[in-house]
């Protein structure tokens, strides 16, 4: 299945076969004049629409072991235990390195649990000087 920049390349490659030029394309698709213009150059140096491999350090945790994690911290936070408690970024940190041998910073251990599915937000607790004939009264009017 193709992605919306997919298509959005392949008609831009399109119209400009059809001799439209780079700013009608643009008026047509809604988009900058730049962009038609940049993958038009590309697609006749490449003759590819596809995005380009991106740098940056693989992670060393493999598909298998981060969902090993993810299930471990179901079946930890979310199985038994009924007190609505959230995750600690610390708890996480902690499951990783005790599987993967491996020590991450607290925004990288925020990074894996985005990746697996899963977020550190906690519920609040109520406020100890909270009103509930306020509440009522509130939701009445409301």
């Amino acid at each position: 299945m193709k992605s919306a920049k997919q298509k959005e390349r392949e008609l831009i490659i399109k119209l400009s076969k059809g001799k439209k030029t780079c700013r009608e394309i643009g008026d047509i698709l809604g988009t900058s004049k730049s962009k038609v213009s940049y993958w038009i150059t590309r697609y006749k140096k490449t003759g590819s629409l596809l995005d380009k491999p991106r740098s940056g350090r693989p992670t060393p945790l493999t598909k298998q072991e981060l969902e090993n994690i993810k299930n471990q911290l179901k079946a930890k936070y979310f199985g038994v235990r009924n007190d609505k408690t959230g995750l600690s970024t610390k708890e996480v940190i902690r499951l990783i390195e005790q599987k993967t041998k491996h020590k991450y910073s607290f925004r990288h251990a925020e990074r894996i649990m985005h990746k697996i599915g899963l977020l550190l937000i906690t519920p609040r607790v109520s406020h100890i000087r909270k009103d509930e004939k306020a509440q009522a009264k509130f939701r009445e009017d409301f």
